[in-house]
């Protein structure tokens, strides 16, 4: 294995989990209306989980000599509305799994940063999947943006 070339693949990856992290946190913030404590909790813990990603790979990059990367991976993106952020937390995920299988395809005879590298992208496509759940709901209106309660008289 090239350690040079998987130590830039990882810090491609750590990269985009620092974007996520931001994002995601941004979104908990950001989100409103009926259904706020759910997505601002699911928001939360993909932030938080997205920070456990970074420093998993980036402690497997000071193991193989390199320096993790404190950059962000793109740009951190916004949005008021829950459909626009779920489908940029849709599209960071897809950038963040292709970059792992970048990283998979490095590793060669590496069995245990094989595995490591298979085991979040099984993680990553969770949460694709997650996230075009939520997306299929809100567009659909399974979830509605908003709830308007009418007092009888």
């Amino acid at each position: 294995m090239d350690n040079a070339r998987m130590i830039e693949a990882l810090n491609k990856a750590v990269a985009l989990e620092h974007t996520a992290i931001l994002q995601y946190k941004q979104h908990a913030l950001l989100v409103h209306g009926f259904w706020r404590k759910v997505f601002a909790d699911f928001f939360a813990d993909e932030s938080r989980n997205a920070l456990s990603h970074a420093s998993k790979f980036g402690q497997k990059i000071v193991a193989l000599g390199g320096v993790p990367t404190v950059e962000v991976g793109g740009i951190v993106r916004q949005a008021l509305n829950l459909t626009e952020m779920l489908q940029q937390d849709l599209a960071l995920e897809r950038a963040a799994i292709q970059a792992y299988h970048a990283a998979w395809a490095l590793a060669e005879d590496d069995v245990a940063l094989r595995t490591m590298l298979e085991d979040q992208i099984e993680s990553e496509q969770r949460d694709i999947e997650e996230l075009e759940m939520y997306l299929d709901q809100v567009q659909t209106g399974a979830v509605a943006p908003e709830v308007h309660v009418q007092v009888a008289q």
